[in-house]
Formats: C-alpha cells, sequence, structure tokens
C-alpha cells in the first residue's frame, strides 16, 4: 500500500489593509491649546490672589496669617473677591487641566498631533506647581514688614 502525500494548506489569503494617511493633529493641539490657557490664566490669578492677600497679611516668626476680624468693608470686599476667585481657579483649573492631560494622552498615543499632546501633557502637569510657586512669591513680596 502506498499513500500519496497530503497537500499543504496554508493559511486563507488575507487582504492588507488599505492604508492610512496621516491622521489630523487637532486633539493634540485642542490639548494644548486648552493646557496654554489653563496655565496663564492660572498664573494670572495666582499674581493678583497672591497680591491682593499679602497687604492683609502678617507675619509671624515662621509664617503668615491673614487676620479678617479687623478689616474695613472695603477689605472685606475684597477678600470675598479673592475667595470666589481661589475657588473657581481651583475648580476650572482642575477640570481644563484634566481634560488637557487626558486628551494629550489620546493624542500621543493615538497619533493624532502626538508632539502638540506631549506639550499639552507637560504643561498641563507643570501648571498647578508653577501656579503655586507664582501665589506664594507675589504674597510674600506684598506682606507688610512688622
Amino acid at each position: 500500500m502506498s499513500f500519496q502525500p497530503q497537500p499543504v494548506y496554508g493559511p486563507p489569503g488575507y487582504y492588507a489593509a488599505p492604508p492610512v494617511g496621516p491622521r489630523p493633529r487637532t486633539l493634540g493641539a485642542v490639548s494644548m491649546g486648552i493646557a496654554l490657557g489653563v496655565f496663564v490664566l492660572s498664573l494670572v490669578a495666582s499674581a493678583f490672589i497672591g497680591a491682593t492677600t499679602g497687604p492683609l497679611s502678617h507675619r509671624t516668626g515662621t509664617s503668615f496669617t491673614a487676620d479678617t476680624a479687623h478689616l474695613t468693608s472695603a477689605q472685606t470686599a475684597a477678600f470675598a473677591t479673592i475667595g470666589i476667585l481661589t475657588a473657581a481657579q481651583i475648580l476650572l483649573g482642575t477640570l481644563f487641566g484634566i481634560l488637557a492631560l487626558v486628551l494629550g494622552i489620546i493624542a500621543a498615543v493615538t497619533k493624532r498631533g502626538r508632539a502638540f499632546g506631549v506639550v499639552g501633557i507637560a504643561v498641563a502637569a507643570a501648571a498647578p506647581v508653577l501656579s503655586f510657586a507664582v501665589y506664594l512669591i507675589t504674597l510674600t513680596a506684598t506682606i507688610p514688614h512688622a
């Protein structure tokens, strides 16, 4: 008895996917734009808050304190404005900063404006740190000396 070799069957022929053209960079650009906007507005708000809070504060041996018990009506109104601006800065800065981070990560991973997305990630991550530094610098520069 002789056996004949069986024919070898390979995997079915698949068609190659058509080449994908360049993807738009819009997502990365949006991430970078939001991050830069948050960065600039946060720095401006921090400088304003620090410069306005400083004259209402008093130095202590190791720190500073804001005495709100003896404020005039104009100073009380200024302090209320500072509180509202601080809350808006924290809330909106956080929301838009996280949005810029997420969009930047998606843009970098999906190659839809990778360079812009990376810039958006870096700026959104640096904004809170630099904003706090600007606040502290302007605050300490405007506190009256004892």
